[in-house]
């Protein structure tokens, strides 16, 4: 079994893409607002920024990695390079909808970290659901923390 996570998906958000946008730039409150970032630096979300962080899962195991933004087109797309205990592209893409906006969140990633490599052929499952806890739990809690203030589309 691969190594690699492959993730695709969307979720909707009643706020503009430039108020998602502005709000998601905000790299200095990633702390606050997501709870399993245990370690984080940021020089901002822009072409070249860079950011180093730990993640812990709902598991006993954290994952030290780097995000290099390669490109930031505002407010429509984030692409970056993932390295460290994962490796491998990663992109978000802001749409406007009806009610605000779209955010697809899309990365194939190589897990790196050895003995999670290791032993990720026998407990598959159980990565996959750490990863997409990590995930359920950081959009609700960008939801409820960081975007509480912002003003729905107009």
């Amino acid at each position: 079994m691969p190594d690699t996570f492959e993730y695709d998906r969307r979720f909707e958000f009643a706020v503009s893409p430039e108020t998602f946008w502005a709000t998601v730039a905000r790299t200095e409150s990633y702390p606050e607002w997501w709870t399993w970032l245990r370690e984080f630096e940021s020089d901002g979300l822009h072409d070249g920024s860079h950011a180093e962080c730990v993640i812990q899962a709902p598991l006993p195991y954290a994952l030290r990695v780097a995000v290099d933004v390669e490109r930031a087109i505002a407010p429509e797309r984030v692409e970056t390079r993932v390295t460290g205990d994962l490796d491998g592209p990663a992109r978000l893409e802001i749409v406007p909808t009806p009610s605000g906006c779209a955010a697809r969140l899309v990365w194939s990633l190589e897990l790196r970290e050895p003995w999670l490599a290791r032993i990720a052929r026998f407990t598959r499952p159980v990565l996959t659901w750490a990863h997409d806890r990590v995930i359920s739990s950081g959009v609700r809690q960008f939801e409820r923390v960081a975007l509480s203030d912002a003003a729905p589309p107009g």
